[in-house]
């Protein structure tokens, strides 16, 4: 399986951070590189259908959500991705001092093509993400933390 990880700091608690991003059905209030998100339900086998700006469309299934800790974990179940067995989690963490972190995660195996450049391809939506919460709360573009 391929791993792929993108995480970021932010100046707010992570109670008020997941009440802001922590819905499933709310990404696309938030993502930049997504033109919409339709859905419903926060439980687990809730579905959201999702189009890109570029008009490609996927369906991704909400796995678990635990409000208490902060995450949620998805599976795209159809996608135009060269990719299968897509697992993500969307995580906060309490850092203290009224602060918290952001980790979004996937694995899945490449159908086709070139693993480096499928890996980056979901980096880059991952960091677009996290790049816009960035800017909302701080008004600055993010410093990419891969680790």
């Amino acid at each position: 399986m391929t791993r792929v990880k993108a995480s970021e700091e932010f100046p707010v608690d992570a109670e008020a951070l997941w009440r802001e991003i922590g819905s499933f059905q709310n990404v696309g209030s938030w993502h930049p590189l997504l033109a919409s998100v339709s859905g419903f339900g926060e439980t687990p086998g809730s579905v959201r259908n999702v189009t890109s700006q570029e008009g490609q469309k996927q369906i991704e299934r909400l796995r678990e959500i635990n409000s208490a800790e902060h995450y949620y974990r998805y599976d795209i179940i159809s996608s135009s991705m060269p990719v299968s067995q897509y697992k993500g989690e969307l995580r906060i963490q309490d850092s203290g001092d009224q602060t918290s972190r952001v980790v979004w995660s996937s694995a899945f195996r490449v159908k086709s093509g070139d693993e480096t450049k499928a890996a980056e391809m979901v980096r880059q939506f991952l960091q677009a993400g996290l790049d816009s919460l960035k800017h909302r709360y701080t008004g600055r573009r993010a410093q990419p933390s891969f680790g």
